[in-house]
């Protein structure tokens, strides 16, 4: 599984980018952006409170990233919040997907449909949640190496930013990012 801190990172991304060109959006909005983002990992409680695993994890489905997004897009129009529903969607879908993208373990994404996909890894796992594990921190390091540049990327093409206004920057992180890719990939799995 991917981090709490990348998900939550996704998270404000998405909600970076819901605030297009004029960035007028409160900072509480960013709040269900995050939620949406770490929601699936909220099985967890079930493990840790009660000693219930259920398998496969159904919260880390897209039929449950589409519930939870419209779940909450209507409690945010009941409060007049104007979230737009897309970026609420992307908020949701990221969790899974970026686990995914860990490749440890199947991923149930077409749930009920079928069981878990996997795939290569190209994103380090989280490890275990302790605040001494080393492997956690050099994994969150990685994650963000990873993960930074191209949510740089997607809020400065949500923001409507000329590709001249940050290219350099681009061009510049491209090989570092790179570089973190690689690292990522050659962690044993």
């Amino acid at each position: 599984m991917s981090s709490l801190a990348g998900h939550a990172l996704t998270g404000f991304t998405a909600y970076l980018c819901s605030t297009g060109n004029t960035g007028a959006r409160p900072r509480w909005a960013a709040a269900p952006f995050v939620f949406l983002a770490a929601c699936p990992d909220l099985d967890y409680l079930a493990v840790w409170l009660l000693g219930y695993g259920a398998q496969p994890r159904v919260t880390h489905s897209l039929l449950f990233a589409v519930v939870a997004a419209v779940v909450v897009h209507r409690v945010a129009k009941t409060v007049g919040s104007g979230l737009r529903f897309r970026w609420l969607l992307l908020a949701s879908l990221s969790h899974p997907l970026l686990d995914l993208l860990v490749g440890a373990h199947p991923v149930p994404l077409f749930w009920p449909v079928q069981p878990g996909v996997s795939v290569r890894g190209v994103l380090p796992s989280a490890g275990a949640p302790s605040l001494g594990n080393l492997y956690l921190w050099r994994n969150l390091l990685i994650e963000l190496g990873v993960l930074l540049p191209i949510y740089a990327a997607l809020v400065a093409m949500a923001r409507g930013w000329a590709w001249r206004r940050w290219r350099l920057w681009a061009l510049c992180s491209a090989p570092i990012w790179a570089a973190f890719v690689a690292w990522s990939v050659s962690l044993s799995r």
